[in-house]
């Protein structure tokens, strides 16, 4: 097929000559005289080569390069210009433009630049062809951790068997992932990958899909229909978070993968299918099993392999990476030259807790890719994410500003000692015994600690035990601390009022 090259020139006359002499050096070529035109044929269809006017009537032809490589990355630009201006042809280049030639052009000059740019165009292609054919997906599930690192050589070895794979872990640390790659690496790799969502199918209707159903086999069955298990022959059925299915259907799974062979519903005749089953789950079968909510022979038949994900909290060590990776995809993904993290941003990332593991990595980092302006900063991270790094900047900040007013930690923590006390006791309405409750420590232990730090206190309890301590002294402080002025004059009136019952 020939190459499909776009002209930007508003010189209609110039247009036509580009046109025709492309057409006759055996290449397809159209022409359009604005940016808008432009952007909207890039949007609509392909092109090999876009030869672009740096000067048109509706904008600037260097503006817009970038513009063409988001919405083109793989289109060389060659940039055209009337003016021998060095600094233009310069700035083409850093833009994203492939090449640059002037006008008044020269035939010659214009056939080797297009065949030049054309030429590397398919090079490209071939690279990103070859290395799609020998990449199996490994390589994508990056990390040095090693309860990660065991689980993906488990996977490469078991690959080029038909063993079923059980892949366990958390949501969003990498499951469909490694089973896409370890059907890529096997025997199978020429024929399907079909999903099943267990999960995300209502019961009634997952039968159907797994199994398929004959006509008339039930109200609004109008036409036969091959269920997954047909449609996965001679490749791998991935039934994904297996540990929701009903137990009803894990009986008929059982016997599918026991048999190689299925029914569909409404029909009586055996259908043998080829394929191999991997299974995932974000729960532990092993209590679904004793809780009576997943069969036993089941969870023993997917046992071929078992495969097991930690969660992002528990592999930190392979952040650092794990960010490179996707700052550098996002990058390439949104035509972006730069992507780098501040300190604050980074810190971010690091003291969060990554609820929905490496896929919430990567989704933060592209969104943060895209709403910088090539410097990620806590602003353009999710407020959870902001949230845990203020949280721990203002620990470090404390921490510091602790150390550096030359304090000593004997000091500090038994500011912090006496602030809890009083916090406890304010809450207790100055009962000590209820306090050292919420404080987890003895009575006596609060007391002491009471009388070390000069707090004024009253024990107020309706029956003072012999275990109690006594009423604190007074302390060497002349006013009691503002925090419990409120629960002495409740103490006061309390104890009014108890001399009052007890003289009557």
């Amino acid at each position: 097929m020939p190459d499909q090259i776009l002209v930007v020139e508003d010189d209609s006359n110039l247009a036509f000559v580009l046109c025709e002499t492309l057409r006759l050096r055996g290449y397809r070529a159209e022409a359009v005289g604005t940016l808008a035109a432009l952007r909207e044929r890039l949007t609509a269809a392909p092109y090999d080569l876009v030869l672009l006017d740096l000067k048109l009537p509706d904008g600037d032809g260097l503006e817009a390069i970038p513009q063409c490589r988001e919405l083109a990355p793989d289109t060389p630009i060659i940039a055209m210009t009337a003016y021998v201006v060095k600094q233009a042809a310069t700035e083409a280049l850093r833009r994203g433009a492939y090449d640059f030639f002037t006008k008044p052009l020269k035939i010659s000059e214009l056939e080797v630049v297009v065949s030049r740019a054309l030429e590397r165009r398919r090079l490209q292609q071939r690279v990103a062809t070859l290395e799609a054919s020998r990449a199996t997906g490994f390589e994508e599930l990056g990390g040095s951790n090693p309860a990660f690192v065991q689980a993906l050589e488990a996977g490469r070895r078991g690959a080029p068997t038909d063993l079923t794979v059980l892949i366990e872990g958390e949501s969003g640390t990498g499951k469909e992932l490694l089973a896409q790659a370890i059907h890529r690496a096997s025997a199978r790799k020429g024929g399907p990958l079909v999903a099943v969502n267990c999960a995300a199918i209502p019961e009634g209707l997952l039968e159907s899909e797994l199994f398929g159903h004959e006509r008339g086999a039930f109200t609004g069955a109008v036409r036969t229909r091959v269920g997954r298990f047909e449609l996965a022959r001679g490749g791998t059925l991935f039934l994904d978070e297996i540990g929701d299915m009903p137990l009803g259907m894990q009986a008929k799974i059982l016997r599918a993968i026991e048999e190689r062979r299925i029914e569909r519903i409404g029909g009586n005749r055996p259908i043998d299918v080829d394929v191999r089953i991997i299974a995932a789950t974000n729960q532990t079968l092993g209590r679904l099993v004793e809780e009576g909510r997943f069969r036993a022979d089941l969870f023993y038949r997917l046992h071929g392999i078992q495969l097991r994900l930690p969660p992002l909290r528990e592999r930190l060590d392979d952040l650092p990476e794990l960010i490179n990776t996707f700052l550098d995809r996002a990058r390439r993904k949104l035509s972006r030259t730069t992507a780098t993290l501040s300190d604050e941003a980074l810190q971010c990332l690091w003291v969060h807790k990554w609820p929905g593991n490496v896929r919430e990595l990567k989704h933060v980092l592209e969104g943060a890719v895209l709403l910088s302006d090539g410097i990620i900063r806590p602003e353009h991270l999710p407020p959870a994410v902001q949230t845990a790094g203020v949280k721990e900047l203002s620990t470090a900040s404390a921490t510091a500003s602790a150390i550096a007013s030359g304090r000593s930690l004997d000091e500090t923590l038994d500011d912090v000692e006496r602030q809890m006390i009083l916090a406890a006791l304010g809450r207790a309405g100055g009962v000590q015994v209820r306090a050292a409750r919420l404080l987890g420590i003895t009575e006596q232990s609060l007391w002491y600690r009471i009388k070390k730090h000069g707090i004024q206190a009253r024990v107020m309890d309706s029956a003072p035990t012999r275990s109690s301590p006594p009423a604190c002294a007074p302390a060497a402080r002349p006013t009691p601390p503002v925090e419990l002025l409120a629960a002495g004059e409740a103490l006061d009136r309390s104890v009014t009022r108890s001399k009052s019952s007890a003289g009557k």
